[in-house]
This record gives structure tokens, C-alpha cells and sequence, in this order.
């Protein structure tokens, strides 16, 4: 069952595995996900395990070449994420550290929570990146739509390394095109993300910063809400990071619809697949807030 809002996003109620098997090979630009854990969060049938290889074979068949996947996961269980993603054919490129301060243990054998790991993964590319960016627009991060606003003048010459010594693609020795400081296009973008209080800890560094989600931000439809709610902008920044302009992202865990929100607000074009059929509802309020 596909349900929209006009020339909006594609929400698609079903299994992911079962709807990606009919799409077509190299058909959307990213895939921005947040799946399950793995961990029984509050009792909740479909907590059970993270997707595993079928899912993620899946994922890199409709993903066009050199696309980037990024999936959120538990710090117990997200390395049985990485290694379905690797086994399925991806290369993991990185990954992303969300630190946050909300949330407490319930006993002396758990340790506080503090960060959630996303992991980054790309489709192998087919020939050089060149001919990726130039065929399907894929390939690198979306740098300059990611960095991170700053007041500071951390501007320096291209080519200078911060011992001053030459650097670039070639190695010593080469001059380098690639603009490493911030101005007023703002600071390189980590692989770490802060909330705030986190980042009074860190005022030195410079990183992305968001909380979780307020009570207003979370949707809510006749006493139905979600146990698992990303920020928004958090969303909004990954979104960005990895899709080209003009293209197509996919969550297969739509859940309530942040990257579907997310999606919206930033431009670009949304497959959502959710397979609970109560969450459906936070999705449609999420895509008339953001309309």
C-alpha cells in the first residue's frame, strides 16, 4: 500500500525486504535509516534483532553505484549491522557518533548510554569516481551542504597543511584544492555529532550539535507515539551530507517519519517504507507539519 500527500513522499506500508524487491536496481540516491536495535527495547515485537545480510543486500541493489547508506545502531549489537552491510558488498567508508546526555541505567550492570554509532557505508563504485559523479551523481560527501556555521575566521591557505607544509591529492609536495578551513562557509563536518550538553563539555571542538527530540517534536496521533525518536535536524544533516541534489532518499525503517520530515524540509524526494501499520498516522502528521 503506497499512501502520499500530493506530489509528496512515497510512504509505503509493508515489509522493506518485500517492497525493495520491487524496485529497480540503481533507483534512489541514498539511504538514510534508523533500524532496530536488536535489543527488546520496551518489549516491542520488532526490536527483536538488527536487518541483517537479505536486508542489506537489498539495500545495495536499489542504491545507485557509489550511494551512500547510513544506518543508526545500538552500542551492543550495531557491529552485527556493520558486518550484514560489509557481507552483503558495501564498503564501510566510516562511522558517526551521535553523543547525547539524555537517558539513565535502570541497574549496576549497564553502563550509561551516551552516543549511538550510525554506520557509513557506499555501494562500490562501477569505473573511476569520476565517471560516478558524472553518470549518477554520487560518489562524495555533500561537503558544503554539511559544515558547521562558524563566527571564527579558521580560514587558511589552500595547500598548507597546519605545519605549513604542502599537501594534496598526490601527496607532500602537491597543492591541494580542497578547502579545509571555515569562513563563511562554515567548518569541515565530523564524524562525531554533539547534543548540548555534550558540547559545553567540548567548547573547544567544533561539531555538529543536537539534542533529542523535544515532546512537541515527537508526532502523536490518538495516544500512538514512537519509542524511538531521532532529532530532526539531526536527520536533516545526514540527509544532506549524503544526497546529491535533486535525489532520492529511502528510509526502510520509516518508524514515525523523521527522515520523511527531514526529506521534505530539505528538498528532496522520499521513499519510506514502515512496516507497523499504527506508525503510519505519525508519519502522515509529520508530512502535514512539514506542508
Amino acid at each position: 500500500m503506497t499512501d502520499g500527500i500530493g506530489d509528496g513522499p512515497e510512504i509505503i506500508h509493508g515489509d522493506c525486504i518485500d517492497v525493495m524487491l520491487g524496485m529497480g536496481d540503481d533507483s534512489v540516491d541514498s539511504i538514510v535509516t534508523d533500524p532496530p536495535y536488536g535489543l527488546g527495547f520496551m518489549g516491542k515485537e520488532w526490536d527483536k534483532l538488527p536487518p541483517g545480510q537479505d536486508w542489506a543486500e537489498e539495500c545495495l541493489r536499489v542504491l545507485k553505484p557509489c550511494g551512500y547508506l547510513l544506518a543508526f545502531g545500538g552500542t551492543r549489537t550495531w557491529h552485527r549491522l556493520a558486518v550484514a552491510i560489509e557481507d552483503a558488498g558495501f564498503e564501510i567508508r566510516d562511522s558517526i557518533a551521535w553523543m547525547h546526555s539524555q537517558g539513565f541505567p535502570k541497574n549496576n550492570a549497564t553502563l550509561k548510554a551516551a552516543f549511538e554509532p550510525v554506520v557509513v557505508a557506499r555501494k562500490p563504485l562501477k569505473g573511476t569516481l569520476e565517471n560516478n559523479k558524472a553518470v549518477y551523481g554520487t560518489g562524495e560527501y555533500v561537503i558544503d551542504a554539511a559544515r558547521i556555521p562558524s563566527d571564527d575566521d579558521t580560514s587558511r591557505p589552500q595547500g598548507k597543511s597546519i605545519r605549513g607544509a604542502n599537501y594534496g591529492p598526490g601527496g607532500f609536495g602537491q597543492r591541494s584544492t580542497i578547502r579545509t578551513g571555515g569562513g563563511d562557509g562554515g567548518r569541515w563536518p565530523a564524524n562525531v555529532v554533539l547534543d548540548e550538553a555534550q558540547a559545553n563539555r567540548l567548547a573547544e571542538s567544533k561539531f555538529f550539535y543536537v539534542a533529542k527530540p523535544s515532546k512537541a517534536e515527537r508526532p502523536s496521533v490518538g495516544g500512538v507515539v514512537h519509542p524511538s525518536v531521532k532529532p530532526l535536524s539531526l536527520m536533516r544533516w545526514l540527509i544532506r551530507l549524503v544526497t546529491p541534489s535533486g535525489g532520492v532518499v529511502l528510509d526502510t525503517f520509516a518508524g514515525s517519519g523523521a527522515t520523511v520530515e527531514a526529506a521534505i524540509l530539505e528538498g528532496f524526494h522520499c521513499i519510506a517504507i514502515e512496516r507497523e501499520a499504527e506508525y503510519l498516522l505519525l508519519i502522515q502528521q509529520r508530512i502535514r507539519r512539514a506542508a
